[in-house]
């Protein structure tokens, strides 16, 4: 590794070829390198910075926000940044992926050049998120038949193990301060990366990649880094049984059985309880009610014992699934509490995290394991895809008059009064939800001084800006 290069090691290829719509978390860390978005989050986690936007305020209750290009950034063709670009990227990612759009006005509606040269963002309605939104890649400034980049780094091919390579451009924000080389070496298995590690041909193992026994053994090395992430996780009820996915009270009783500070106790720091994912996103602690006004992990009654063991038949209840770290060690933990309170044959079963994606998407399962990751740092994020049009809402057929009259008050909600805006908006969600939410993923990965000044953000992302420290650390 030559002496003004960093090597971020990832545990696989990144899968997509468009860096404004990553298809995954190695991709999404990729894309940064490559990236302006209109806003950038804190790599400490505390908020939001602004990146290509300046000046960004509301106006008319958040329905409408203005902002200027920071025209101090280049394109990598030396092209300075204009409005007309970050109105091409928000129009872009609004048409695109109506998912993230649908916060926003429609077609060429959604963002305007003004007269006086500044953006204009219309929202579908009151949106006091939009900051935090407008990090994601696909809002991104754009300009169409071009292939220069506004972020630090330009495409320098692929590594012979697949993993894509960057140089810094000339017109770089950040300029010098940045190492010249960016790469992204692809290292399968947590030994092989510690391997890498120690021999300095990377300087920082995958972000996600160890497992339990990995997290013990690496607990007290000065390398490495522990970080909590917006990636939460918990059981999903699916259409194999019916009756416990329509039933709220059944869902409490299952619920109850399951205590999230004892099972993440047995995941050596990777995770941490979680059951109320706003609350947590917020900075709250993890205790929430049950349902029925218990506390999670009292244990059903023995009446709620036999309605969930009717409801789920006599055969075996399988909890589905990735054959990844360290969802086997944490299933395992969750079929075993579930055997003991309900008398259940509970096993897990392992499938590729592709089948995974799928039996979330078509709820073909009894109950599923899986995550869900808020795509930018709000709660927004977490509670949009049950709002209506969100895709988990439809998914699951979820609809409740209440949590939408609270969903839009919170998105209408600024200042101090906001958090307990969507505090309110989470309890009724967490009261119906076709889920029982865990546990939020704590990063654990090994850096070298470089790159843990750099910090990560609250999405898990290492942020190529931040490596302009590494003069400090040479």
């Amino acid at each position: 590794m030559a002496p003004d290069a960093l090597a971020l090691a990832l545990d696989a290829v990144p899968l997509g070829d468009d860096p404004r719509r990553p298809a995954d978390h190695n991709a999404r860390l990729v894309a940064e390198a490559v990236l302006a978005t209109p806003c950038r989050e804190a790599p400490d986690g505390t908020g939001l910075l602004p990146y290509a936007a300046r000046g960004l305020e509301p106006v008319d209750g958040g329905r409408r926000w203005l902002f200027s290009p920071d025209e101090r950034l280049r394109w990598s063709d030396g092209v300075p940044l204009r409005a007309g670009d970050l109105v091409a990227g928000i129009r872009d990612g609004a048409a695109r992926d109506r998912q993230a759009g649908r916060f926003l006005a429609e077609g060429d509606a959604a963002a305007a050049e003004l007269p006086d040269g500044r953006v204009e963002v219309r929202t579908g309605g009151a949106a006091g998120f939009l900051p935090a939104l407008l990090t994601l890649p696909r809002f991104a400034p754009l300009r169409p038949g071009s292939e220069a980049v506004l972020g630090p780094y330009a495409p320098d091919g692929t590594g012979p193990d697949g993993g894509p390579r960057f140089r810094r451009h000339p017109h770089a924000a950040g300029g010098g301060a940045l190492p010249e080389r960016l790469e992204f070496p692809v290292v399968p298995g947590p030994a092989e990366a510690v391997a890498a590690f120690r021999a300095g041909r990377v300087q920082a193992t995958p972000r996600t990649g160890f497992d339990v026994a990995d997290a013990e053994r690496y607990a007290g090395d000065p390398a490495l880094v522990t970080v909590p992430v917006s990636v939460f996780t918990g059981l999903e009820f699916g259409r194999r049984a019916p009756a416990v996915r329509r039933d709220p009270d059944l869902r409490a009783a299952l619920a109850a059985a399951l205590d999230p500070e004892a099972l993440a106790a047995g995941t050596g720091g990777l995770l941490e309880a979680a059951p109320a994912p706003v609350a947590a996103l917020l900075g709250g602690g993890p205790a929430r009610p049950g349902g029925q006004g218990r506390r999670a992990g009292t244990g059903p009654g023995p009446a709620e014992v036999r309605e969930v063991r009717a409801a789920y038949g006599g055969g075996p209840l399988e909890v589905v699934h990735a054959d990844s770290v360290p969802d086997g060690t944490v299933v395992e933990g969750i079929c075993a509490r579930l055997r003991e309170a309900f008398g259940l044959d509970v096993r897990p079963r392992a499938l590729p995290r592709a089948a995974c994606v799928r039996a979330a998407a078509t709820g073909d399962h009894a109950l599923l394991y899986a995550p869900a990751s808020a795509g930018f740092p709000h709660p927004a994020a977490l509670l949009g895809p049950w709002a209506p049009g969100g895709r988990s809402g439809r998914a699951a057929g979820f609809s409740d008059t209440t949590f939408t009259r609270l969903f839009d008050e919170a998105c209408r909600t600024t200042g101090d009064a906001e958090a307990g805006a969507w505090l309110a908006a989470e309890e009724r969600w967490l009261a119906l939800l076709p889920r029982v939410p865990l546990f939020r993923v704590r990063a654990h990965y090994l850096a070298d001084p470089r790159v843990r000044a750099a910090g990560m953000t609250a999405s898990g992302i290492i942020p190529p800006l931040g490596f302009g420290a590494v003069a400090a650390h040479r």
